[in-house]
């Protein structure tokens, strides 16, 4: 029989670790067609070429790209909402309706060769803030659900086997996508990948329905406002949001963003060899995750944290100093993106975990996963506005200094880089207590060997 907790919550009977772990493999196979779905039609390199094919300026690129993530402001709104009719059902319905919003994506050729460019932002810009917000509730209700469902002791080893077969799907996505961008011309290639996409996207959306847990529970709304007002005092909370804007801020306007249309203009790579490195970048986050995951289970979240986000500060130096339209282009670039995605796992693995065993109070899981995915919104939707205006406006930028190339692409990179620095000192002050720590981890297994 559910339970009432003395914030007038219905609790229902939580589920065991056994039964949790029995329906693991639904949200694997959930993670991996989802990502394929992601890949194909608009969160990945794929979108952002289409976009630029359309002849969209990158301010308007920007603008389409930021719908997304500002859409997440509706979790602070509809969280407590969301908790009374039951997380799994609000996800399960606003996760197939998003799926099908996005199949109106395949009719873009035929509008934009109708009506043109001008008819055709409008028209895109529509269906993905329609898309925005069926996923925008659909993720208020994701992150409390599953965050009930893994269990704590096999969060960090879920999350690095999550991301492997995540990674997995996202190669032989791009690997796919590749071959049909090299192979097709026009925009009815994109036609074929967004098709493809939506019907992986309806499977994952079978798989979510078999995962357990999601119930109803009942919320008091001024409750429930408190209770995020509380969560805003958290001091551990408000560093690890600080540090986690940072970070987005520089994912979300130099590695998401516009690295495939900096490959494109700037280093002169084709459209197939793009999406090309950006299996070489999955490709290394997959053969790293599994380590990632294990390390953070071993040494803590944190440590892992703040060594993948080290790594990652090479990348906008790597882009400013790599030469253009050269022989060895590809291969630097390739290079580049290989270390991005290995560091890009440890950060995922690591950030995940540090927010669900270390940040977040289960109890309390509904209102800081609605500040958190509130806030994801604000940062990552700010970021693409922002850098698309800026390459219009530096477009003309260019010049060398030192080892350096300078072109429109460079004050992004510079700003990326102080905010990913930014981001990585604010986090190292987040207090977790009974980290063995990444160097005393290594140390030891040093000595074993010897």
């Amino acid at each position: 029989m559910p339970m009432i907790d003395s914030r007038g919550s219905t609790m229902p009977e939580e589920l065991t670790d056994e039964e949790k772990m029995r329906k693991i493999p639904w949200s694997l196979a959930f993670g991996a067609t989802s990502t394929v779905f992601a890949m194909l039609t608009i969160f990945g390199p794929v979108f952002v070429l289409f976009l630029n094919e359309l002849d969209l300026p990158k301010t308007r690129i920007g603008f389409i790209l930021s719908l997304l993530p500002f859409a997440g402001l509706l979790a602070l709104f509809i969280a407590s909402s969301v908790a009374r009719i039951g997380v799994k059902r609000v996800f399960v319905t606003f996760y197939l309706l998003r799926k099908l919003v996005t199949s109106l994506l395949i009719l873009t050729p035929w509008v934009f060769s109708l009506y043109g460019s001008e008819v055709t932002f409008l028209f895109v810009t529509v269906v993905v803030g329609t898309f925005a917000l069926c996923r925008a509730i659909a993720e208020t209700a994701i992150y409390p659900w599953f965050h009930e469902i893994v269990p704590e002791s096999f969060r960090g080893r879920y999350h690095g086997i999550s991301h492997i077969i995540s990674l997995l799907a996202s190669i032989l996505a791009l690997s796919a996508a590749s071959y049909v961008m090299d192979n097709y011309s026009g925009l009815g290639r994109f036609q074929i990948l967004v098709a493809a996409g939506v019907v992986f996207g309806l499977v994952s959306v079978f798989c979510v329905s078999r995962v357990p847990g999601g119930a109803p529970q009942r919320f008091e709304g001024r409750k429930h406002f408190g209770s995020i007002r509380q969560a805003l005092r958290d001091r551990d909370l408000l560093l690890y949001l600080l540090g986690l804007g940072l970070v987005l801020l520089f994912l979300r306007t130099v590695v998401m963003a516009f690295i495939p249309l900096f490959m494109k203009e700037q280093v002169g790579l084709t459209n197939g060899q793009i999406l090309l490195i950006e299996v070489v970048s999955y490709t290394a986050g997959l053969l790293s995750s599994y380590l990632w995951g294990w390390a953070a289970d071993h040494a803590g979240s944190k440590s892992v944290t703040l060594f993948a986000l080290s790594l990652m500060l090479i990348l906008p130096v790597w882009l400013m100093v790599m030469p253009r339209n050269h022989a060895m282009s590809f291969l630097l670039a390739a290079s580049a993106l290989a270390i991005t995605g290995a560091a890009s796992a440890g950060w995922l693995v690591g950030d995940q975990r540090l927010l669900y065993v270390n940040v977040v109070p289960f109890e309390k899981r509904t209102e800081y996963m609605a500040v958190y995915y509130a806030w994801m919104g604000i940062v990552g939707g700010v970021g693409p506005i922002v850098a698309g205006s800026a390459l219009d406006l530096f477009q003309g930028l260019e010049g060398n200094w030192w080892a350096f190339t300078i072109d429109p692409y460079t004050p992004l990179f510079i700003v990326g880089l102080v905010s990913l620095g930014s981001g990585l000192l604010i986090l190292s002050k987040i207090k977790v207590e009974g980290e063995l720590g990444l160097g005393k981890l290594i140390a030891r297994a040093i000595n074993r060997t010897r």
